[in-house]
């Protein structure tokens, strides 16, 4: 138990040193002006110093030293793996701000704005990371780039429906005039409807994507139990091959299950 303490505190002081110093190089360059003010500086909280060490001591209690490393180090990965997931911005969202964009241009050129102004305007009131590719579209324009060839650039830099929707009722109001605020209005509820819809299918298939978790952890929950009851069972089927020729096969099918369940909800 006292190798556990140690790493917990080895553990504990990487990682806040490890965090303090990120927030001091982070703020050194934001006083350069090297990174923007909107940019968040991760720095570990109590709460995931204590779930590694939580991880670190059931590691300990079900395979001793190298149990305790292993869990420790699995620990702080996912913890790392989920702060990332949640500073990425999903597709949905994405969507989202793309439609406020296209609102934004809309209401620019019904304002009497020219298409170029538009755009300028509609880059600086839109979201990340929409606003990067519509302020790379801007910048085209401003070095002398042909609006036809700037759009068909911004459309190959951000590929996607909703790209092309919008490069093309702006394609089509070049060659054929009309109401482009009525057509851009109509992009916008295309896709706002397309994000009410991809809504409307992860709340449908929740319960499916929270089987597939439950599937996939049961059976590493169980075989955990079993070495903490009956480690001397669990270590004679390990010693003999067909033992872990079945504890390969099961983890494939578990694999297998898995992947098949994610296949099946997945909408196309």
């Amino acid at each position: 138990m006292t190798i556990v303490v140690i790493v917990s505190v080895v553990l504990a002081a990487a990682s806040l040193r490890r965090g303090a110093r990120a927030y001091r190089g982070a703020a050194v360059r934001e006083r350069l002006g090297a990174v923007s003010h909107e940019r968040s500086i991760h720095v570990p909280d109590a709460t995931q110093l204590a779930v590694s060490v939580m991880a670190i001591v059931v590691g300990w209690l079900v395979a001793s030293f190298v149990g305790a490393i292993a869990a420790g180090g699995i620990s702080i990965g996912v913890l790392r793996w989920r702060d990332r997931r949640a500073e990425r911005v999903s597709p949905v969202i994405v969507q989202e701000r793309f439609a406020d964009a296209v609102t934004s241009l809309s209401a620019a050129v019904r304002s009497g704005a020219s298409l170029p102004q538009a755009l300028r305007y509609a880059a600086v009131e839109a979201d990340t990371p929409v606003r990067e590719g519509l302020e790379r579209l801007v910048a085209d324009l401003d070095v002398g780039v042909p609006i036809e060839q700037a759009l068909e650039l911004w459309r190959v830099a951000s590929p996607g429906p909703d790209t092309d929707l919008v490069v093309g009722a702006l394609e089509l109001h070049r060659r054929s005039g009309g109401e482009l605020p009525a057509v851009l209005d109509q992009v916008t509820t295309s896709i706002r409807e397309r994000v009410s819809v991809a809504r409307e299918v992860r709340s449908l298939t929740a319960q499916a994507r929270l089987s597939a978790w439950i599937l996939g952890l049961l059976p590493v929950g169980f075989f955990a139990f079993l070495w903490l009851t009956a480690r001397e069972n669990v270590q004679g089927a390990l010693a003999t091959s067909i033992g872990i020729a079945c504890l390969a096969v099961g983890l494939l099918l578990e694999g297998g299950a898995v992947l098949w369940i994610r296949s099946l909800i997945r909408v196309t």
